[in-house]
């Protein structure tokens, strides 16, 4: 079943989905992201913990290839390195950045609605799986950021794929997903693992 915004039965979906979701903070989950971009030879690879604390401060801990904290209070983001001073700046200065973490936290918290006001978003369901699709509203985040694709099942989201226009991307699996230290994956099999998890992709 695919639905889409701005129609009342997606409206509707889209409220029984969170109560699926939904969960009290604090939530955390293990993450897996490989970044690619056709400007490096290997793609990027980094582990750690996503948490949406109780107080509604987001942390992403990054424990490899190094370690770095970073953390969203509202509009404002602090990055920590060890052995560097701490970052601070603001999300209005970072759009794209603003988006994904936004999206991070709707996903851990169940509360998907809000993302409606940045994405069009589009629901297909194939029990137990399904995958939402985000498509920017803004005609400038756009041209940075062409979708993201959250795939899942049942209450759980498993893997966030981020597009960019050129190709570009970053794929994260979540729930604890292993990272071998040992052979990079291809691009292929990292997106095949992710689509695997949720509902088939609709034509886009």
């Amino acid at each position: 079943m695919l639905l889409a915004t701005n129609t009342a039965a997606f409206s509707r979906a889209l409220e029984d989905f969170e109560r699926q979701l939904a969960r009290t903070p604090p939530v955390s989950t293990g993450f897996v992201e490989y970044r690619f971009s056709h400007l490096l030879k290997k793609p990027l690879r980094s582990s750690g913990t996503l948490e949406y604390r109780a107080d509604g401060v987001l942390t992403r801990n990054v424990t490899s290839p190094h370690e770095e904290v970073t953390e969203v209070t509202g509009d404002e983001v602090r990055i920590t390195r060890a052995n560097k001073p701490a970052r601070t700046f603001s999300l209005e200065r970072a759009p794209q950045l603003r988006v994904l973490l936004g999206s991070f936290r709707a996903l851990l918290d169940g509360h998907l609605t809000p993302l409606t006001r940045d994405f069009d978003v589009q629901l297909t369901e194939q029990a137990p799986r399904w995958t939402l699709t985000l498509k920017p509203k803004d005609a400038r985040l756009a041209r940075q950021l062409a979708r993201i694709n959250v795939f899942g099942a049942d209450q759980r989201p498993q893997c966030l794929e981020a597009l960019e226009p050129d190709g570009d991307g970053a794929v994260t699996l979540l729930e604890d997903a292993p990272a071998r230290e040992d052979k990079l994956p291809a691009r292929s099999d990292v997106e095949r693992a992710c689509h695997a998890s949720g509902a088939p992709l609709a034509d886009h």
